[in-house]
């Protein structure tokens, strides 16, 4: 499968890679990334990558996204989750909301950021002109330099009772509050991906205009070129592989670099001249690298036939999610592998140690859960001709 990125947008995320590895550290410290960074990525519009170009935003197609994505985790996971999170739940709030609250959170001059749990754990009550809206959130990624948070909901009725969509589906909705109008918690005192700012908020009846909804597992798209057919699962996913890809892809290149200069303790020779090492190195190298292939290959497969269909198939949408499970756990197996080879330097605060947090906290995301893997195989199972056909 061919596919093309496009250069000039990769290099606007490779250009602020020293800003970004530069404030690493006290981001850290902050639990949320620092403005020099969030001034870089705004500046450079990275974040707007899949926002409709009518509205301000870059447009580009997914694979592009999805290398942004990688090199942007690549300089720092926590940088490259936030980013990506805060990309995504832009270009659905850009794409799918109605035209009244897509112009105000993108007007000229002024480019909304958006993040947020888009997850149904919250409820939104039906009222005139739109939805009364509460509930508890975790992990807003990026709200601290939002302009917008996102809120996954169930639709219920006055009695609180959830609701279906008129196809049989729950009437699960996705409402953007503007921030000033959210409960921020804090409570972000986690194990990895520290400087995400994922922190706790509370939506306490609050009303939403219903152009500032859509529907999770009903989404239409509003506006926008044919690159988003591809569809709101999918766009999700290539955040996620993409901050696996980078993050994996570091943990590699940061041993390799330390390898020639690190003797482990009661060695007479420095890990890189060590058979085992090598071998290792070799393996999980050509792991990544082959993750990667099947990574972009998917989505530029499931992206061609959406552009020309009107949507991926089935079992494309669950190659992508196959595969963006697959490269976090190959991602994660070279940290370990790297941070084990580190000895004593992976203990102390760095790269090498970041990328071994950030990637495990990944790790425990639900879009990489394994349910992602059995669903894919009973999507392949399904494409083959019954006994006799």
């Amino acid at each position: 499968m061919t596919f093309t990125i496009d250069q000039d947008l990769l290099n606007r995320a490779r250009s602020i890679a020293p800003v970004i590895e530069a404030e690493a550290a006290v981001a850290e410290r902050d639990t949320t990334t620092t403005k020099p960074v969030v001034d870089a990525l705004t500046d450079t519009g990275v974040l707007w990558s899949l926002v409709p170009e009518a509205l301000g935003g870059l447009e580009t197609d997914i694979v592009t996204a999805l290398a942004i994505f990688e090199e942007l985790a690549r300089a720092d996971g926590s940088t490259g989750w936030s980013a990506m999170a805060n990309a995504t739940s832009s270009c659905f709030a850009a794409i799918y909301t109605g035209e009244p609250a897509a112009r105000a959170m993108f007007t000229e001059g002024v480019r909304g950021i958006h993040a947020g749990m888009l997850g149904p754990v919250g409820t939104a009550r039906r009222v005139d002109g739109g939805f009364v809206v509460n509930g508890r959130y975790q992990f807003g990624s990026g709200c601290a330099h939002a302009t917008h948070i996102g809120a996954g909901t169930i639709e219920v009725d006055d009695a609180g009772t959830p609701l279906n969509a008129e196809s049989g589906l729950p009437a699960m909705r996705v409402v953007l509050i503007p921030r000033a109008q959210v409960d921020f918690r804090g409570n972000w005192d986690v194990l990895g991906l520290t400087s995400t700012g994922s922190y706790d908020y509370v939506v306490d009846d609050v009303f939403v205009p219903e152009d500032f909804t859509f529907s999770l597992l009903e989404w239409q798209q509003q506006r926008g070129g044919p690159g988003f057919r591809i569809g709101l699962f999918a766009i999700t996913s290539a955040g996620h592989a993409g901050f696996a890809l980078g993050v994996g892809r570091r943990a590699i290149d940061e041993i390799t670099a330390l390898a020639a200069r690190r003797t482990r303790m009661a060695a007479f020779e420095p890990i890189s001249a060590q058979q085992l090492f090598q071998y290792e190195l070799a393996m999980h190298d050509a792991a990544m690298r082959s993750a990667r292939a099947g990574v972009f290959e998917a989505f530029a497969d499931a992206d061609a036939t959406a552009r020309t269909t009107g949507a991926a198939t089935n079992l494309q949408q669950q190659r992508m999610r196959a595969v963006t499970t697959y490269a976090t756990k190959i991602a994660a197996d070279a940290a370990r592998f790297a941070y084990t080879w580190a000895g004593s330097a992976g203990l102390r605060p760095g790269v090498m140690q970041r990328c071994f947090r950030d990637i495990h906290a990944g790790t425990q995301h639900i879009y990489v859960d394994n349910g992602t893997l059995t669903a894919y195989a009973q999507a392949m199972l399904a494409e083959v001709p019954p006994p006799g056909d």
